[in-house]
């Protein structure tokens, strides 16, 4: 293979006999180097936004809960607690919860809600209610406390639909029954003290979501038991395993914070997919260059072919030195297009303040996505692929116009030369 090499890298470094096809060598290495590097860059952003997602809701979904099966309520959450500690040490904190649907109101501001009860004393061992309390996102709500008896933590933006601050006093309306001396009246309302405000940056906490403490709960609902408790581990990751083991030990039903999200992770996954399909055409188009480029060339060495089957190169030889120029400008673009990448992903930040401050827009709001710059994540295993994807490409478009010089007759190609 040392002299197909050798004759390869000699015929892409050699004068052409027209300028068009060194310009098209080197539209196809850009081609191939541009495709690279944006499947790197988009797909290092996508793989950022994703992990940062799921630390945002590991840190405010439980990573298990557990529950009755058939939904039935808990009325010993006492001996379940002990029981759930002293099965596993990854098991760090458990906390019971009661949840349900209510309205509320607050002058002539509604919305509906979800509202979760939970013991306060416990939940800072489970989630990570009790710390967004301290930021709201820089407004002047004032830190807040996790709710007492009659008293309510509101999402972000649930109690800026509601115009509601810390002090405020809401109304809660449930579907609990009310006796009156005219009888039953279906609902129930009370008021309740907003004592903090809490800014999960995650839009279902935020929107849809209040807390409220059990015994609140149970005086909405009229509920003794629990709906189940909720648990965080020492991993979020060995989640499925503690839920299987519970599953198998006790009588009980886990769920993971995976499952509880699954449609939303899944959504993830196949939009990464889709836009590395979309984004490996660049590269196809790129190979379709390289195609071009290599049967300009068998064109324009026609009679060096000729000349080397007359010397005795075989038809597999002449196959090779054309596969392997083809080779040598996808590899070329290849790899300037993953250090371009690497370096545009680690930089995307400085380069969209830049693109921002140029064009007067705000590329990347931090209020509407939460995050104070665009999260990247370089991962290796995604680098292989896009690499093997450019690799393989370049090579399917090599075979053609290799083949064709590797038919090449010597007598046809030596004749009018």
């Amino acid at each position: 293979m040392r002299f197909e090499s050798f004759v390869a890298a000699r015929y892409l470094r050699g004068k052409r006999r027209t300028r068009f096809i060194s310009l098209i060598t080197i539209i196809s290495i850009a081609g191939v180097s541009v495709g690279v590097t944006a499947l790197i860059v988009v797909m290092s952003v996508m793989t950022g936004f994703d992990n940062a997602l799921r630390e945002t809701i590991i840190g405010n979904r439980a990573h298990l809960t557990v529950a009755n099966p058939m939904g039935r309520p808990m009325d010993n959450v006492e001996e379940v607690i002990e029981e759930l500690t002293t099965l596993s040490p990854d098991i760090l904190g458990v906390g019971p919860i009661i949840q349900t649907e209510a309205l509320i109101k607050r002058n002539k501001y509604t919305t509906g809600a979800f509202l979760l009860g939970i013991d306060p004393e416990l939940e800072s061992g489970v989630t990570d209610l009790a710390q967004n309390l301290t930021r709201n996102g820089g407004r002047t709500f004032g830190e807040g406390t996790l709710p007492g008896d009659k008293e309510i933590v509101l999402g972000f933006r649930l109690a800026h639909r509601l115009a509601a601050r810390v002090g405020t006093e809401i109304a809660v309306m449930t579907d609990k029954p009310t006796v009156t001396p005219f009888g039953m009246r279906p609902g129930n309302q009370v008021f309740l003290r907003v004592s903090g405000i809490s800014q999960a940056k995650m839009s279902d906490f935020d929107n849809l979501y209040a807390f409220i403490n059990i015994e609140t709960a149970r005086m909405l609902t009229g509920r003794q038991g629990v709906d189940g408790v909720h648990l965080r581990l020492s991993d979020a990751f060995i989640a499925d395993p503690v839920a299987r083991l519970i599953e198998e030990k006790l009588p009980y039903r886990a769920e993971t914070w995976y499952q509880s999200q699954e449609a939303f992770f899944e959504a993830l996954k196949q939009e990464k997919v889709v836009m590395f399909i979309i984004l490996v055409f660049i590269v196809l188009v790129a190979a379709f260059n390289i195609t071009s480029t290599l049967i300009m060339i068998v064109m324009e060495k026609r009679r060096d072919i000729g000349i080397l089957r007359t010397l005795g190169s075989s038809s597999r030889s002449i196959l090779s030195i054309f596969i392997l120029e083809g080779l040598m400008i996808g590899l070329s673009g290849t790899f300037i297009g993953l250090i371009l990448g690497v370096l545009l992903a680690h930089n995307i930040n400085a380069v969209a303040e830049f693109i921002a401050g140029l064009l007067g827009l705000d590329l990347f709001n931090s209020t509407i996505y939460y995050f104070d710059g665009i999260p990247v994540a370089i991962v290796a295993l995604d680098i292989v692929w896009i690499t093997l994807s450019a690799v393989v490409l370049t090579f399917i478009s090599t075979l053609y116009p290799a083949w064709s010089a590797a038919r090449l007759n010597p007598v046809d190609a030596l004749r009018y030369e």
